[in-house]
């Protein structure tokens, strides 16, 4: 059946009749109408680019399109002739007439807003439509006829394109009147006396152009406007605003929009298209409905709109959706007006996930909220620890008297890490920092914090909601014999109910008692452990801190710092001791100053790409004999077999023949030169006064069209060396290259031609030898005055040292020294050159020199240990930092050395880039800190799991990090994340928090 229905199709398309030709005349109209199009589209593109256009016409996207087809457009801007069955057969209809929506489902926009006149449907510019300038649509209207559709351009010169539509209500005085003057039997049936149209509004508006707006139409600069309950329909919204009225209670299913809770947003962020607005005078009293909606009821869906049975609802019970994907997809609007908008309707699906059953994954990225980044990284950090994910996902801060409102932040904070190891696409952290902002106001804002604070407020945060009722009650007594004589004793309550429903205002009253006592308590505690702490009474102190704080937070993150100074005088020692949960380390230790150097390693394979080694020396001490001992043994090649010699780009500017010379003289006398060296064929005490060294330029002349004209320029590979005996005759020099060469050079011809045939002075003349070869062999000398070449060309010059080339002559007769005898000159710089046909030049040869290293810019680094080991090391005490011994009743000089008394399981360090300057403030320090993924501190083993990394400077940095999630490195970058390889991790220049935990 199907091959029967082919030939069918393939029949009907035999039959079909061709389609008459086009006019001339109609082909020459459309070619002109395309010329036209596209001269005036491109202007008013060039327009917009520069922002010169205030009113901007919307044009229909897919409008354009069928014009283009019917005029050939593509086809003329190509130069191209137009054809095809849609060509000059197009029905054009009307303009905009898919984007323009229905003028009866919208109230009348204010002559104000004639810009909303006629109003759109939901469509979206490029894809739907494109901005075009007067002049084009002019064009297009002419022809074609269509509405116009005007966008007015703001102050930044851009355009307000998006656009919401939510339904209005006008509740003029006359509505009003007509509504009260029904009776009660016509109440149900008078619902047309509402007109519910929608109204244009764009989206960034504020509350106060909205307010602006509806004073237009209501004519009227004293309005009040009210948001009707989403969860109605809108004939039940209708019936109940005719009944309220009518019975005069004024009483409406919704809430009143006022300008200091919403100014702060845009309409899009607390309107949708769905929404319905009613808008009165203020000279009418009106009050809100309260009703309460359960779940599993029929109603109307916040994201969606359509009338289902609700089953999902916020935690604050305000907002309710048909299925748990329009919750979720409703999360990012609620949550500007709710905190509870990420927390999920019922908990325990959270609840039921453990460290287990989270172990395998990776975890995705944070949406930033602006200037979050700092937040984001320091968690993605924290996460990375298997100690802290075990201590969320299997809520170790719980226990069964903990009530979840004394464990918020906790809570915030573990559902956060949960979504991000189950997610599969970025999460907002928008619950969680506005939990913390409860606390700390200035998180909640936009601006820019430092992310080292931050986990120092946050884990002080989590600490304290983790100290139980019951253990502040156990040390109360302790407290209070210690410290409050001044306090009165009061009675405090015990709570062991938990219900998060108990609300009543004794109860609050008795607790916010007895919070501000605890945490005047709190305070001087803390004084009294310190005082403790600085009378050596080390273990009494950290028995008390670990009372007062017996959260696991400061179990696994506190560390504590043992300051001892010592007076020279008396002798006396006087310790105290500091808490830490990051430990800060000064980046002031003295700089590795490394001094390297690229060597690059020429083989005697002439066909063997170089190899370039990365060598540390140290000045004034480095002899170039241990730089090719080192390098030799390196790369297994004997050092004897090495010359070192410093090039430039293709030659040899100097041999280095004298091992005992200083690496750093030798360099510092050439900067501007390759320090290479090169692998011999034989070792360099072999080599006797009977040897000529030769350096050897390999290169070729070819041509490449730049701009119009043909240019020459010569392409060269890094220079050789060839060692030859000046016996040698040239026949045998050549030789010498063809062995190098290999089968690129090698001739039948010439490898026929023997040594010892009868001596003759040209065995081959240069025209025969340029017909065999695809190359010339150069020997460049200088000359003296009035000394003839003794090559080939017998030219002679006036002055000395006038460099000379001549091709090395083909023949058996004379030796190199013999050549180099009639040149008689010491400082004639003998050198061969290659010279290869224009392209001939073998690939493989083609190898030259990549950038030297500039490591003068790169050597100052410093090392996580030298650091650590500073900051415990002694530091004196002196001048206005000189100590007062208590004993001497002096100031004195004295020594002050710190340790690291007490190590946490899990070690934050904190690298101290940003130091305060006295002339420019505060500046950020970039030097390098090198640190290592597996520490040792006082035989106490850790292993990094995190990097918090900084950008940038003071007030525009920006802040990524690295954790290690299942073995593998891994970015966090806000929303976006990728694996990384160890050696992108270790020794990163940017890192500026580290994250450390035992083995």
């Amino acid at each position: 059946m199907g091959k029967n229905h082919k030939k069918k199709g393939r029949q009907n398309k035999r039959n079909q009749q061709p389609l008459p030709p086009l006019g001339e005349d109609l082909k020459q109209k459309l070619n002109l109408e395309a010329l036209e199009g596209i001269n005036i589209l491109k202007f008013s593109k060039d327009l917009f680019l520069k922002k010169q256009i205030k009113m901007a016409y919307l044009l229909s996207k897919t409008w354009l399109d069928i014009w283009k087809m019917h005029v050939g457009y593509d086809a003329v801007l190509k130069g191209e002739q137009p054809g095809g069955k849609k060509y000059g057969r197009q029905q054009i209809g009307e303009i905009n007439k898919d984007i323009i929506a229905n003028e009866e489902q919208f109230h009348s926009a204010p002559e104000l807003y004639y810009y909303f006149d006629p109003p759109i449907n939901d469509v979206q510019p490029i894809k739907d439509y494109i901005l075009v300038t007067q002049e084009v649509w002019d064009f297009f209207e002419e022809k074609y006829k269509g509405k116009a559709v005007r966008r007015i351009a703001n102050e930044e010169e851009d355009f307000n394109l998006k656009i919401i539509s939510p339904h209005v209500i006008f509740m003029t005085q006359e509505k009003i009147n007509q509504i009260c003057e029904l009776n009660q039997n016509q109440l149900v049936n008078s619902l047309d006396l509402l007109r519910m149209r929608k109204v244009q509004l764009f989206s960034d508006w504020k509350f106060g152009d909205l307010e602006t707006y509806c004073q237009q139409v209501m004519e009227n600069e004293n309005i009040q406007i009210w948001l009707m309950n989403p969860i109605y329909e809108h004939n039940q919204i209708k019936l109940q605003l005719i009944k309220t009225i009518h019975q005069q209670k004024n009483i409406l299913l919704g809430e009143q929009l006022l300008e200091a809770e919403f100014q702060k947003f845009q309409l899009s962020q607390f309107i949708k298209n769905h929404y319905v607005l009613v808008v009165f005078s203020n000279n009418i009293e009106l009050s809100e409905l309260n009703v309460k909606f359960e779940l599993n009821q029929n109603g109307c869906c916040f994201t969606c709109g359509s009338k289902a049975l609700l089953n999902y609802s916020c935690g604050c019970k305000k907002v309710f959706y048909c299925s748990d994907t329009c919750r979720y997809k409703d999360q990012e609007f609620h949550s500007k007006i709710c905190q509870k908008a990420y927390d999920s309707q019922d908990d325990d699906d959270f609840d039921a996930i453990t460290y287990e059953t989270i172990i395998t994954g990776q975890g995705v990225g944070l949406v930033n909220l602006g200037n979050t980044c700092y937040m984001n990284s320091s968690l993605q950090s924290l996460f990375s620890s298997t100690h802290f994910q075990e201590f969320l996902s299997n809520k170790l801060y719980w226990t069964q008297n903990t009530i979840k409102r004394n464990v918020q932040l906790n809570y915030k904070l573990e559902k956060l890490f949960k979504n991000l190891m189950t997610q599969n696409q970025a999460f907002s952290p928008y619950s969680f920092r506005q939990q913390l902002a409860r606390k700390f106001p200035f998180f909640g804002n936009n601006f820019q914090q430092d992310a080292a604070e931050f986990i120092l407020y946050l884990l002080d945060a989590l600490n304290e909601e983790l100290i139980q009722k019951e253990d502040q009650q156990k040390i109360q007594s302790e407290q209070q014999q210690i410290i409050l004589t001044d306090i009165d004793k009061t009675e405090t309550e015990q709570v062991n109910s938990d219900s998060e429903d108990e609300s009543s205002e004794e109860q609050e009253k008795s607790e916010t008692q007895q919070k501000q006592q605890q945490q005047q308590q709190q305070i001087q505690f803390h004084k009294k452990v310190q005082q403790n702490i600085n009378n050596n009474n080390y273990e009494q102190a950290l028995e008390q801190i670990h009372k007062l704080n017996s959260s696991i937070i400061i179990k696994n993150y506190l560390g504590i710092t043992r300051s001892e100074i010592e007076c020279p005088i008396c002798e006396q020692k006087t310790q105290s001791y500091e808490q830490f949960l990051i430990l800060p380390l000064s980046l002031n230790a003295p700089t590795q100053s490394k001094h390297l150097v690229d060597v690059f390693v020429i083989s005697n394979d002439w066909y063997k790409p170089y190899q370039k080694v990365v060598y540390e020396y140290q000045p004034n001490q480095t002899l170039l004999l241990e730089v090719k001992r080192d390098i030799g043994e390196k790369l297994g090649i004997e050092a004897t077999y090495l010359l070192g010699a410093m090039c430039s780009n293709n030659t040899i500017d100097m041999y280095l023949f004298y091992d005992e010379d200083h690496l750093s003289k030798i360099l510092n006398d050439n900067q501007n030169s390759y320090f290479c060296l090169f692998q011999l064929d034989q070792s360099i005490y072999s080599i006797t006064d009977e040897d000529q060294y030769f350096d050897v330029m390999i290169y070729s002349f070819e041509k490449k069209n730049a701009f119009s004209y043909q240019c020459e320029y010569i392409c060269a590979a890094i220079p050789k060396i060839l060692i030859v005996k000046k016996q040698f005759n040239a026949v045998q020099i050549y030789q010498q290259i063809w062995n190098k060469l290999g089968e690129h050079s090698k001739s039948d011809q010439l490898m026929n031609i023997q040594i010892d045939e009868p001596q003759q002075e040209n065995l081959l003349n240069s025209q025969q030898l340029n017909e065999i070869l695809n190359y010339q062999v150069i020997i460049q000398i200088r000359l003296p005055s009035k000394i003839p070449c003794p090559f080939t060309c017998g030219k002679q010059f006036k002055k000395d040292q006038k460099p000379h080339q001549c091709q090395l002559p083909f023949n058996n007769s004379i030796s190199l020294s013999e050549y180099l005898q009639k040149v008689n000159y010491q400082n004639s710089h003998t050198s061969l050159s290659i010279e290869f046909m224009e392209n001939a030049i073998p690939k493989s040869l083609r190898i030259e020199f990549e950038p030297k290293t500039n490591y003068h810019k790169q050597d100052k680094s410093l090392n996580l240990l030298d650091l650590i080991n500073n900051f415990q090391s002694k530091e004196p005490l002196l001048d206005e930092n000189a100590y007062h011994c208590t004993k001497c009743n002096d100031l004195t000089f004295a020594i002050k050395t710190m340790s690291l008394q007490k190590l946490p399981d899990q070690l934050i360090i904190q690298l101290k880039r940003f130091q305060y300057d006295e002339l420019k403030g505060f500046q950020k320090n970039n030097i390098l800190v090198t640190y290592p993924e597996n520490l040792e501190i006082n035989q106490i083993h850790y292993q990094l799991y995190g990097v918090v990394q900084h950008f940038g400077g003071l007030d525009n940095g920006h802040y990524i990090s690295y954790g290690k999630r299942q073995m593998k490195w891994i970015e966090f970058n806000d929303e976006s994340t990728k694996e990384l390889s160890n050696s992108d991790v270790i020794n990163d220049k940017n890192a500026y928090i580290l994250f450390y935990q035992q083995k």
